[in-house]
């Protein structure tokens, strides 16, 4: 089978805190194939972030690497040396981030900025940068390329900018494109014209993406295959129709509940989901979905459930990490027993 472009395999992540360790991530395994775009959905505090920092290569210094690797291209970044980071990130790793404000310098035009991103090309002239600066302005539709490359970024609106941040990280022509949640700052008209984007990219650049976000119903308009990240956990991975017609995990269900587009009748009252994260110092035994979840039973509170396929889906040859699996007592054969 192809390699796929990012696999993360068992991964386990602390971090040392005054109160404690933070077990911010454990045991972890999922892969964004090539040419495929991989959505991460959870809630604020689930460890989307952290794991979006150690495939960069960006832990804080506090974080501690328990287990497993984070493989680029069949690399392993967690043991690059920082050369070797700074030689992939940017190049062959991009990303977009949620607020183009904070990470476009203001001080800076936008013709400064992107040629600042193709420093290690030495071989091109600043004429050849700026022509293909323009270019790549041009194609993720920022009108009159050639006159606006050299305004600056507050000269731009919030979706512009956004598109600007797009098109400098595609600048390298990386082989994984990162977006942490882009569109959270823009209204909705924007946000959808940037998701029409990002498809229209994928299909252009051949870029795999990694697409972060909280709102299911952008995960379900873009992406191939979701992962469902809680409390540090993947509880449930799969392709996008297997997770929004088959939902196996009781979170992936509550998750799919509290979604504004299903719900038939007009409320004030959107529903939520009981309770809150857990404390990710002191874990409860068992299940860590336990304490939310109306579905539990015995054993969700003695240990940890292991992570098992559903049932129901195609035959698959595909490891545990790449098919619709769940990390749930009540699927395969301990739901049978239930």
């Amino acid at each position: 089978m192809e390699q796929p472009v990012l696999a993360i395999r068992d991964l386990s992540i602390d971090f040392t805190t005054p109160r404690g360790q933070v077990h911010a991530l454990r045991h972890v395994s999922l892969s964004v194939p090539r040419n495929k775009i991989v959505g991460i959905v959870g809630e604020s505090g689930c460890g989307k972030s952290t794991l979006i920092s150690a495939a960069l290569g960006l832990l804080a210094s506090n974080g501690t690497v328990r287990t497993g690797q984070a493989l680029f291209e069949g690399r392993d970044v967690l043991k690059m040396t920082e050369p070797e980071l700074r030689a992939i990130r940017g190049e062959r790793i991009s990303m977009v981030f949620q607020d183009p404000m904070t990470s476009l310098n203001p001080v800076l035009s936008v013709s400064q900025l992107m040629s600042d991103i193709q420093y290690r090309h030495r071989e091109r002239s600043a004429d050849e940068k700026r022509r293909r600066a323009i270019e790549m302005l041009r194609q993720v539709g920022i009108p009159d390329p050639e006159e606006r490359i050299d305004h600056y970024p507050f000269q731009f609106s919030g979706g512009m900018r956004q598109r600007i941040a797009i098109a400098m990280a595609l600048l390298t022509n990386p082989s994984l494109l990162i977006a942490d949640e882009p569109t959270t700052a823009l209204d909705v008209t924007l946000e959808a014209q940037i998701i029409h984007l990002l498809r229209e990219i994928h299909g252009s650049f051949e870029a795999s993406i990694l697409f972060v976000s909280h709102n299911l119903g952008l995960i379900a308009e873009l992406c191939d295959d979701v992962v469902v990240m809680y409390a540090g956990e993947v509880v449930e991975q799969g392709t996008v129709r297997d997770l929004f017609h088959r939902p196996a995990h009781p979170y992936t269900q509550a998750l799919l509940e509290c979604d504004p587009a299903r719900i038939a009748k007009a409320t004030r009252d959107l529903p939520t989901i009981p309770g809150e994260v857990p404390n990710l110092v002191q874990l409860p035994p068992g299940c860590v979905f336990q304490p939310r979840c109306a579905k539990a039973f015995a054993p969700c509170t003695k240990a940890p459930p292991p992570t098992v396929p559903v049932e129901g889906g195609p035959p698959t040859d595909l490891p545990v990490a790449e098919r619709h699996a769940a990390r749930c007592y009540l699927v395969g054969n301990h739901g049978a027993a239930a």
